[in-house]
């Protein structure tokens, strides 16, 4: 969640901090050196790259989760349903039984 200082940014945009390990550091530095751009130019093209795969797949999980969740309570509706039905007419076969 951003600071106060942090939502008071200027310029491009506001500054996010990560922690990485430090071969993937190396390995951005080398690149960066190489092509002569900034670690911040690379990063932003991985996560602009990386980002819709990241909701798409967020948002497949989501929907399969609904409908387990929707498979789920229809289950146990018509479980319990299919039960009311049997202790009901149980009920009415001992009833029956009992005064004939």
């Amino acid at each position: 969640m951003a600071t106060d200082k942090q939502r008071s940014y200027v310029g491009r945009g506001p500054v996010v901090s990560v922690r990485l390990e430090p071969e993937l550091v190396e390995r951005l530095d080398a690149l960066s050196e190489r092509t002569r751009r900034s670690r911040g130019t690379y990063l932003r093209m991985a996560i602009w790259a990386m980002l819709p795969e990241l909701e798409k797949m967020h948002w497949e999980q989501a929907a399969a989760d609904f409908e387990s969740l929707a498979i789920k309570d229809a289950f146990e509706e018509i479980t319990q349903h299919l039960m009311d039905e049997a202790i009901n007419r149980a009920n009415k076969d001992n009833n029956e039984k009992r005064h004939p």
